[in-house]
């Protein structure tokens, strides 16, 4: 073995699919409806394109307003 050698990165690559079901247990492969497997189509990864195709179909492309902070007292019985 030669210890000047770089040492190799074995990297464990997850599909996004896959990680959206894992942590927020969305399953884009499957129709939750009917079972039926699932076509994407596109991937938006720019603003410009999260925006725009929203306005072009007459639907809203602003994010929700935040709900306003809510400072509950730990002594005050629920």
């Amino acid at each position: 073995m030669n210890k000047n050698a770089p040492l190799s990165v074995v990297s464990m690559r997850i599909s996004w699919a896959r990680l959206l079901k894992r942590v927020f247990d969305i399953n884009i492969v499957h129709c939750p409806y009917c079972g039926a497997a699932l076509k994407i189509i596109t991937v938006l990864l720019k603003k410009a394109a999260t925006t725009n195709i929203p306005d072009h179909l007459g639907l809203s492309s602003r994010t929700p307003p935040r709900a306003p902070v809510q400072i509950l007292d730990p002594f005050e019985p629920i």
